[in-house]
C-alpha cells in the first residue's frame, strides 16, 4: 500500500474513521498529565485532535496528504500549526 492507495480510499469516502480518539488511548491517557505525543498514521486526526485538545503537543503524520488535509481541518480551532511535506 502506497500513498497513492491511502490518498484514493480517503477520497472515496466523506470520512473514512468515526472522528472518535481509539478507546485504548483514551482509558490509558485520559488521567496522565500533558506531555508530547507522536501519532503515526494519524488519519483523519480522530486521536491527535483529542489530545492536542487535553494540553499535549502533538505530532501527527500520515502517508496520506488527502488525510492530512482533514486532520489540519479537524484541528482548525484549536490553532493548530500544519507543516505539509512531500512523499515519505
Amino acid at each position: 500500500m502506497d500513498t497513492e492507495f491511502w490518498d484514493d480510499m480517503y477520497r472515496s469516502r466523506d470520512q473514512l474513521f468515526s472522528g472518535a480518539p481509539n478507546g485504548v488511548l483514551v482509558s490509558e491517557v485520559a488521567e496522565l498529565p500533558p506531555g508530547q505525543a507522536l501519532d503515526v498514521g494519524c488519519g483523519e486526526g480522530g486521536d491527535a485532535v483529542w489530545l492536542a485538545r487535553r494540553g499535549w503537543q502533538v505530532t501527527a503524520v500520515d502517508i496520506s496528504r488527502v488525510a492530512l488535509e482533514r486532520a489540519a481541518a479537524a484541528a482548525a480551532d484549536i490553532g493548530a500549526g500544519w507543516l505539509g511535506r512531500g512523499p515519505i
